[in-house]
Formats: C-alpha cells, structure tokens, sequence
C-alpha cells in the first residue's frame, strides 16, 4: 500500500457519518501532507509503511513556520493528520511506539496552542562537565560491585557526551558492537536501523578501562554477548545483566544532584549538546543527522536555529549590538 493508497483509504473511513464539509477539510489537510513530503523528496507513492512519526512533525512545522497557515487551518490540519496516523496504526501499517506517540501529541499540542516547537534545551557546558567531574570524584573502591558501578558511570556519560548516542541504543551496546580500529560503535537505533559512532580519545578510554576491570573473560563466557554497560546492583548479583534506561536516568539524577545542578538533566540533553557541538564545528546538517541517526532532516533541522541564535549571542559579545 502506497502513502497515496493509505490517504485514500482513510478519507473513505472517515466519510462514514461525517459531513461532506469535514471530509473534504479532512482531504485539504492530507493534500497538505501530500505537498510536504513531496517537498522533501519522501514521494507519496512510497510505501505507506516508510511513514514516521518525524514526517508528521516535520509538516507540522512546514505549516506553521514556511507557509504560514494561519491558526485555525493549522489546528484542523493536525486534527486530520493526528487522524490519519491512528488509522495507521489501528490498520497495523506502521509501527510506532509509544513514546513516537506522546512525542507527536505533545508537539500538536504546542502547534494548536500557538507556540512552534521548542527548541531543545540544551545544558550549558558547565553543567556536562560538572556532571563528569561528579562521576569523577567518586572515590575508589575496594569493594568490586561499587566500584565497577563507579568506572562504569564515567564510562557512561564520556560514551554519552562523545557519541551522541540515544539511551536506548547505548543499553543495548554489546561487547562485538566496539570496533577497536576505528574507536567506534555499532549501534541499533529507532526502526531497526544501524550506524557507526564515535568516540573521542577520552570516552575510549573510560570504556576499555571499566571493561578491563569487568574481567569479564574469566567467567568462561563468550564475551559478544555482553553488554558493554551492565548493572552492579546487589539484585544482579554476578550476572552480567545489561543497564536499563531508567537505571542511566537513574545514575544521571544522583550525579546532578552530587554536583549541585540545578538545570534539568538527562542522558538525551546529552546528545542535544553533540548535536549542536558538531553543526558549530562543520556547518553540516547531513552529517549531523547522520550521526544523530535521524530519518528525516527535518528532526535535525531543530538543531541549526539552536546553532544560529549561539552565534547570533557571539556576535552581539563581540560587537556589542
């Protein structure tokens, strides 16, 4: 079924027991749909199981920011956008998860309301490195649980900090995924898919250095299928059992609260920062969404009005207007 057949479909479903008046509103927004993706080369002839959450938001904005809808034609738009992508799902022709979900909900939610998406929050870098230092300035120790659990959170947020990494991808890392050549990563992101990150001098070393400490080896086990992050709470005993994400949120909490921050930080205000660190540095956006591992350049897009208002702040310190 191509996007075209799925938008077609839908329009039918909702014809029944609903005004010609509101089926064809319905049709304006999707015909609206049809232009963005279209306008960014994602041809509505493609199948309909290509569609991403990053598609409806990224016309959410197309809307609002470049051809300028005015309000309440926005809000009937995303009614029927928000529509379509439940048939979708209800239909079983996509698959999204539930956090895709919220994100696209929320982000609606700001469009009616008036407000465009916000601009990520990003952590001054202050704060990512007092959070560093944090993990840093715990004090060795002789007892093996603790201070793995030690080396493991320096590794943790150097990995973080240098990759870019979703938390997700970074609690599935195994232990084949690390190429030693080219101090990179393999990792598996939203959808299945998989690239290659990297690692600064620093990072590499925190991971080889709790690694090694790990002795994982002596257990007999073949080491590929290892986390490379694993728990060393008193629960998983000696098992070698793989961090979740609410236990990375959960070390990210109490380090902050340890250095004193008072912002709000996550390992995904992480990766904000590494994406707008790499789009200063080379003023690239395909690399940047290559390695944040994005769909569609409109979710990194997000990224260079970040950039464009630091440099704007640099001009006025330097130039004072």
């Amino acid at each position: 079924m191509t996007i075209q057949d799925a938008i077609q479909n839908f329009l039918r479903d909702r014809a029944i027991g609903q005004s010609a008046q509101t089926i064809e509103t319905y049709a304006q927004g999707m015909r609206r749909f049809a232009e963005y993706l279209d306008s960014i080369h994602h041809s509505p002839t493609r199948a309909a199981s290509t569609l991403k959450v990053d598609h409806a938001l990224g016309c959410a904005r197309w809307l609002s920011e470049e051809r300028g809808i005015a309000k309440a034609t926005l809000r009937t738009y995303l009614s029927a956008l928000s529509r379509f992508y439940a048939y979708l799902l209800r239909e079983r022709v996509v698959n999204l998860s539930a956090a895709d979900i919220e994100r696209m909900r929320e982000a609606f939610r700001q469009y009616r309301k008036g407000g465009a998406r916000p601009l990520p929050k990003l952590p001054p870098e202050d704060a990512i490195r007092a959070l560093i230092a944090a993990a840093r300035a715990v004090k060795p120790s002789t007892r093996a649980r603790i201070e793995l659990a030690r080396l493991r959170n320096i590794a943790m947020l150097e990995a973080l900090r240098a990759s870019g990494m979703r938390v997700g991808e970074l609690v599935t890392l195994k232990r084949d995924d690390l190429d030693y050549r080219q101090r990179a990563a393999r990792v598996t992101g939203k959808g299945g898919k998989q690239r290659i990150v990297y690692f600064d001098e620093t990072a590499w070393n925190a991971i080889q250095e709790y690694l090694r400490a790990r002795n994982d080896g002596a257990r007999g086990r073949a080491l590929y299928q290892l986390p490379v992050f694993a728990r060393h709470d008193r629960r998983a005993s000696t098992n070698v059992l793989p961090m979740t994400t609410d236990g990375v949120r959960l070390v990210f909490r109490q380090l902050a609260r340890a250095a004193g921050i008072e912002i709000v930080m996550t390992p995904h205000s992480l990766r904000h920062a590494f994406a707008t660190k790499v789009l200063e540095a080379t003023g690239d956006l395909a690399v940047v969404q290559d390695l944040l591992g994005h769909a569609s350049p409109e979710t990194t897009r997000v990224y260079a009005k970040v950039s464009s208002k630091r440099m704007r702040e640099a001009h006025r310190a330097a130039f004072g207007s």
